[in-house]
């Protein structure tokens, strides 16, 4: 039992949402053919990991220190509101600042996909609605994945495949931790997946 909770804690960390932004950047650069400079992929990267992971990172520990939220996990739904809103304006900045849909559509959409996630989580938040941010993450970069396979012609049914395991195994860890229920999990996976899909129109 003590194996379970421990692996079922790794499965937390590791499927956290806030990997998945980066994730689907290395996905892009590096799974399907380009032409950009190694040069300007690591600016990129690194400015999607400052404004993805750093900062929020460095908010939810200011946030805690400040008695803003009660623990990391935002276990309250009420003190997602105040993360949700942060990040949200986070992507907002990457959008217009590092990530234009001239030269690079692809991830302008995959980040406009990531920001009506986000918003669909606060606006269920405000409900008092506790979705699954890790399956709405997870399902999100699996629907980009499927994504750049159909744009570009690259056959990525293995990537798939264990992304959607990865799913599965991290959904039944957030429910064996019982940090959600089926219902939340199964809104969680709808509002990561729908936007991103609804962008397809206009990269895919």
């Amino acid at each position: 039992m003590k194996f379970i909770s421990k692996f079922s804690k790794l499965l937390s960390v590791a499927g956290h949402p806030l990997w998945m932004p980066v994730l689907g950047c290395l996905f892009y650069f590096y799974a399907i053919p380009n032409y950009i400079d190694q040069e300007i992929i690591t600016a990129k990267l690194l400015a999607v990991c400052i404004l993805t992971i750093f900062l929020p990172i460095v908010f939810l520990f200011m946030a805690k220190n400040l008695n803003l939220i009660g623990d990391y996990e935002l276990s309250d739904v009420k003190e997602r509101r105040f993360f949700l809103m942060f990040f949200i304006l986070l992507v907002l900045i990457l959008l217009n600042t590092v990530l234009d849909v001239y030269n690079y559509r692809t991830l302008f959409y995959f980040f406009s996909g990531i920001l009506f996630s986000g918003i669909i989580a606060l606006l269920f938040s405000m409900f008092r609605i506790k979705i699954s941010l890790h399956a709405l993450g997870i399902s999100g970069l699996v629907s980009f994945v499927i994504g750049l396979s159909l744009s570009f012609q690259v056959p990525m049914i293995l990537t798939t495949s264990l992304l959607l395991v990865f799913l599965g195994l991290v959904s039944s860890s957030r429910l064996y931790d019982k940090a959600h229920t089926l219902a939340e999990i199964s809104l969680g996976i709808l509002a990561g997946i729908v936007p991103q899909v609804y962008f397809f129109s206009y990269w895919v």
